[in-house]
């Protein structure tokens, strides 16, 4: 593939950032309105995402075989390893874990996808679309809690791994720009589902309080 190529996937997936930095999620932990209980529930729902995250990277790697891949996966593996932990501990005075069928599903989605997609576009699916969502839900995320460790952590790794993606598009030639733009666009659109889904969850869960 050429570096145009790249550079159209990396434009396509730019603007589908900026779509996602407008979703209500964001705009929730960004205003400045919404209240501190409101924000604090979001970390609630955000739990059983951040579980099942150590379930989709499992899922790529075990399903990789090419050696390339598998070392990619297994280095991104090794540095999220515990994330879900940290945010436990963020967490430390709320001990719920809640289960809600939209965020499972998500979920679902993405592991399945990681046990069948071919190789390069599981990658993709890795540093291109759960990073570069998680690189805009951190940095909406260190502006609610400026002091805690999670959203520290993520602001500033998610932008090596979303770089990793197009890197691997840069060496690789078993990749097309209409297969890598289905799979960007399919995740994309389930991102978005399940961040609407802890926004609508949060709001409804401190309004009832």
């Amino acid at each position: 593939m050429t570096q145009q190529d790249v550079e159209r996937i990396a434009r396509h997936n730019e603007r589908r950032q900026r779509e996602y930095e407008s979703s209500e999620l964001i705009r929730l932990l960004t205003d400045e309105s919404t209240s501190a209980e409101t924000k604090k529930a979001v970390l609630t729902y955000l739990q059983p995402w951040s579980n099942a995250f150590q379930r989709m990277i499992s899922a790529r790697v075990v399903s990789e075989s090419d050696p390339e891949l598998r070392a990619l996966a297994l280095e991104h593996q090794q540095e999220e390893i515990g994330h879900d932990k940290i945010l436990a501990r963020s967490r430390a005075d709320d001990r719920e874990l809640v289960w809600d069928p939209v965020i499972e599903a998500g979920a679902a989605w993405f592991v399945d996808q990681f046990s069948t997609l071919p190789g390069v576009q599981r990658a993709v699916l890795a540093h291109l679309a759960l990073e570069a969502g998680s690189l805009v839900f951190s940095q909406a995320g260190t502006r609610a809690f400026p002091d805690d460790e999670y959203f520290g952590l993520h602001d500033e790794a998610d932008v090596e791994h979303l770089e990793m993606g197009y890197e691997l598009l840069r060496r690789r030639e078993d990749w097309t720009v209409d297969g890598v733009v289905t799979v960007l666009d399919r995740a994309w659109q389930v991102i978005g589902v399940v961040s609407d889904r802890i926004a609508e969850c949060a709001r409804r869960d401190t309004v009832a309080a």
